[in-house]
């Protein structure tokens, strides 16, 4: 079942008591070269709101504190990525598009929990995260809350439709059956590069570049995704520093999540146009 029929199944569309219009499988950029892909996205005259949806099975818990999301499926703690900060970040993203645009409409988000039989912790009750078969009382709840805006709603949607951009599909695969290490282009990508003071030589034709850098992290996006951490940048990139390949994914300037051991770094999708801009 893909994202968009997930959304539909129920009686989603049926409860707006004005005019609305909901983008299905939102896709675009912002300006740093950072992909978004929103589930839903409702429009009314008087709110916007962001719908995440998963299918998650099993017991659901969030630790608020430490942005920790996680189930239990079978007696078996499973972490993973927490969607209410990934729709948060959409939100302000939104947020900004709109200051730009200089229109004035609150937008709001929610995680929609797909599968009925998954069951919701104690510990999300006071998080906009819920079962598809609330989506109209939460509806609801904003209209009664909400005053209506002066907002044109026929721009917005023009303007969030020219923001649209598909993105590429994306196909990952096992990092053992991968070739390890910067790749030197010189020489056909024959020979691997080696890091020394800042630099990535070629022992074979001697090629010495600061930039290689960022066309071999646009490899590893395509490849195996956008997240990367210091531990997977070494093992791609032939490494064995740690506190050198930190120090060289800080200085990047790549957006940082997480903290501690669980940091790790998004690769944008115009990674290969950074070249020019950090070695100038």
């Amino acid at each position: 079942m893909c994202r968009r029929d997930k959304v539909e199944a129920n009686s989603f569309r049926l409860f707006f008591k004005t005019d609305h219009h909901i983008f299905y499988n939102f896709e675009c950029m912002n300006e740093k070269g950072y992909s978004h892909q929103m589930d839903a996205i409702l429009v009314t005259p008087f709110f916007i709101v962001i719908f995440e949806v998963k299918l998650l099975s099993g017991v659901l818990f969030y630790k608020s504190a430490q942005h920790e999301f996680y189930r239990i499926p079978n007696d078996k703690r499973e972490n993973f990525r927490n969607p209410l900060d990934q729709v948060y970040r959409h939100q302000l993203f939104l947020e900004q598009c709109f200051r730009k645009w200089q229109i004035t409409i609150p937008v709001h988000f929610s995680v929609v929990i797909a599968n009925q039989q998954a069951v919701l912790d104690e510990s999300l009750e006071n998080f906009p995260t819920f079962h598809i078969s609330g989506v109209p009382n939460f509806i609801e709840y904003l209209y009664l809350n909400t005053a209506k805006t002066n907002a044109n709603m026929n721009m917005i949607i023009a303007k969030l439709k020219q923001l649209y951009q598909a993105l590429p599909p994306r196909r990952t695969i096992s990092l053992d059956r991968l070739r390890k290490g910067v790749l030197c282009r010189w020489c056909d990508y024959k020979h691997v590069m080696f890091y020394h003071y800042g630099s990535f030589t070629c022992n074979v034709c001697k090629a010495k570049s600061r930039d290689v850098v960022f066309e071999t992290l646009y490899h590893y996006r395509t490849l195996l995704g956008e997240k990367i951490s210091n531990r997977q940048f070494r093992e791609f990139f032939g490494m064995t520093n740690i506190k050198v390949c930190s120090n060289i994914l800080s200085r990047l300037g790549l957006e940082q999540r997480g903290a501690k051991k669980g940091t790790y770094y998004i690769i944008p999708e115009n990674i290969l146009s950074w070249s020019k801009k950090k070695t100038e």
